[in-house]
């Protein structure tokens, strides 16, 4: 498959400039074409700029392929992730391999999914940590389902059903703090969506709040994204989620 060495970085600033775009409005009556913009006067990089350049194409290619989530799971040391980098510079560059792949192809998939493992076995015990550590404020709320919460601000009645489409503002957290997903990284814009369409902790959470209002909910893996889970969230992740319904329809 042919591809453009650009098209990274090409896609990467569309996105990054489409926030910034003005939008659209209608005119109420046909307006007059204007007159073409002058091209703009592109600079020329200076060196430093010319590396920057590089290291940006190289940033987004590899936001682009599964080596942040191999990263994360291997748990790579700063040696072993220069290896890897050293394997795609020599196929980059059409090397050949020094050393015979079928030699240690199955010890590397056995060390490979012994180190996935043990890790998978540490972060289940600290979910489950962390799940007892809020069971024990009084202020939350346990369900049957194993949703906790505890309503922040309760909001105006009537509430939602799953069945409604809901626009909000949240903040999605790991049990280590990481932010994996939040709509201030988009202006704080609310994000619209069917209720029934989302993980099922999120279905029985916003359902408890109405317009206006603000719950804070700890989601279980299996109400969440389960044992595999998804992009920046490991598998049998416990999930913390501040979320703000802004309306619903």
């Amino acid at each position: 498959m042919k591809y453009s060495v650009l098209a990274a970085l090409a896609v990467a600033v569309a996105s990054l400039n489409a926030a910034d775009e003005a939008k659209p409005v209608a005119a109420a009556a046909p307006a007059a074409e204007p007159a073409p913009s002058p091209k703009p006067i592109v600079k020329d990089l200076t060196p430093e700029q010319q590396k920057q350049a590089f290291y940006l194409q190289g940033f987004f290619l590899a936001g682009q392929t599964p080596l942040p989530q191999i990263a994360t799971q291997l748990e790579l040391n700063d040696e072993e992730l220069d290896q890897i980098l050293a394997g795609i510079r020599a196929s980059v560059k059409g090397e050949q391999l020094k050393f015979k792949p079928d030699e240690i192809i199955a010890g590397a998939e056995k060390m490979f999914a012994e180190r996935v493992s043990a890790k998978s076995g540490k972060w289940v015990k600290q979910n489950e940590d962390f799940l007892a550590k809020v069971d024990t404020d009084k202020d939350i709320i346990k369900t049957a389902s194993g949703l906790r919460y505890k309503i922040l601000v309760p909001g105006t009645d009537p509430k939602p059903v799953a069945t409604n489409t809901v626009k909000c503002r949240y903040t999605g957290k790991l049990i280590d703090g990481k932010v994996f997903d939040s709509t201030t990284t988009r202006n704080n814009e609310p994000t619209e969506f069917p209720l029934n369409g989302v993980i099922p902790a999120w279905t029985e959470a916003v359902q408890k709040i109405g317009k206006g209002g603000k719950i804070l909910l700890f989601a279980p893996a299996a109400i969440a994204y389960g044992d595999q889970g998804q992009g920046p969230i490991p598998g049998k992740s416990v999930l913390e989620f501040e979320v703000e319904l802004v309306d619903f329809k």
